[in-house]
């Protein structure tokens, strides 16, 4: 009798899912000429604010790097960081230096439904090729978020898949009923 019902759960289509489950963060890149360009979506539950986002590259199976001046580890085409698109609002950023894997962007405004964007230059450091960052490259790459709503704090992390994305909520699994 048990059975039944759970085999029903298993018929449930995927949209039973839920787009957002507490906190989460959807972060995409794109490989471009003159610049990459990255764009943060806050695709939480209705009260999460983002107040800041690690973009790590360190762990990148391509050992991607940002290039951002005409000297030091980056090759040829470099692109400082540029605001770009969106509704969020940064209050501060990291500094950035060529070769630098890490980038800090803190938040006075990125509530959910909100988007930033910026464009940057990305190298690859791992042989392949160093210009042009393809997807399984930036792979493995970390996002960290971190949230704030009227229920506390929260830090969620994720990992750039093979299609340049990284979702802090892919693994929550969270059901709606």
């Amino acid at each position: 009798m048990r059975l039944i019902p759970a085999l029903a759960l298993c018929l449930l289509p995927t949209t039973a899912f839920a787009d957002a489950c507490g906190p989460r963060l959807v972060a995409t890149f794109t490989e471009g000429a003159p610049a990459d360009r990255f764009t943060l979506t806050n695709t939480s539950d209705p009260g999460w604010a983002v107040t800041e986002v690690e973009i790590d590259l360190g762990p990148s199976r391509g050992r991607v790097i940002f290039d951002v001046t005409e000297q030091g580890a980056g090759l040829s085409v470099y692109q400082p960081f540029e605001e770009a698109t969106g509704t969020a609002v940064i209050a501060d950023r990291s500094e950035v230096t060529d070769g630098d894997t890490l980038l800090t962007l803190r938040f006075s405004r990125f509530a959910p439904g909100d988007t930033f964007g910026f464009t940057i230059d990305l190298d690859d450091t791992a042989g392949f090729a160093p210009t042009v960052v393809s997807t399984d490259e930036i792979a493995e790459g970390l996002i960290r978020a971190r949230f704030t709503s009227d229920r506390g704090d929260a830090t969620r992390e994720g990992f750039f898949d093979d299609n340049s994305e990284a979702d802090t909520g892919r693994l929550e699994g969270c059901f709606v009923s």
